[in-house]
């Protein structure tokens, strides 16, 4: 199986208005309970930074806005057609596939990405770079939470992935990185929950 995917489905279908605005319901807004959940957290905490690996639409970087975090967004995408959507927005913004980000080790204070390694045919390749750019804090919010068992579920169709992954062994995975100090779950709800890297 291999490890690396390049991303299809987001530039075959979302310049069709119609599907863009089912994505944008599939993702939620600002107000999605994970998005709140995430940025009630990092509210208090004195980030300077945050790279959105991922990010979508980049609604997080309007939910900054709408929660008053000052705090300094960079978005990455695979999609041009997101990159193109979000730079006439103003967002900055950084054309770029997950596992592999032209920026320095540790560039950002938090690194966060959301509902992305589920699409991953391995989340190892992905984890491991959003470990690589963050100095303080990297995160993920899962769609699919991570328990007991591992089911790789690709639909050839449309190339995506929507996979669940063992909770221990990503645990076991971040505990070979140097980098990682130490991991926290914090539940959402019956369907996510956000995966907390502490780093040294």
């Amino acid at each position: 199986m291999d490890k690396i995917l390049k991303q299809t489905w987001w530039d075959n279908n979302l310049p069709d208005q119609r599907m863009f605005n089912t994505f944008l319901g599939w993702i939620g807004g600002t107000d999605a309970a994970s998005k709140v959940k995430f940025r009630s957290f990092l509210k208090d905490k004195d980030y300077k930074s945050i790279i959105d690996i991922g990010c979508g639409p980049a609604t997080e970087y309007e939910g900054f806005k709408k929660d008053s975090i000052d705090i300094q967004y960079t978005g990455v995408d695979s999609s041009e057609f997101l990159c193109n959507y979000n730079s006439n927005r103003g967002v900055p913004m950084i054309k770029a596939e997950a596992h592999s980000i032209p920026v320095e080790d540790s560039a950002f204070d938090v690194a966060h990405s959301r509902h992305v390694l589920e699409h991953q045919p391995d989340f190892r390749p992905v984890l491991d770079e959003i470990v690589r750019v963050a100095s303080k804090l990297a995160v993920h919010i899962w769609f699919h939470k991570p328990e007991d068992k591992e089911i790789i579920d690709h639909d050839s169709s449309t190339n995506l992935y929507h996979n669940f992954y063992k909770k221990e062994d990503i645990e076991n995975h971040l505990a070979q990185n140097k980098k990682v100090q130490k991991v926290e779950w914090l539940n959402v709800d019956e369907k996510e929950n956000i995966l907390l890297i502490w780093l040294n």
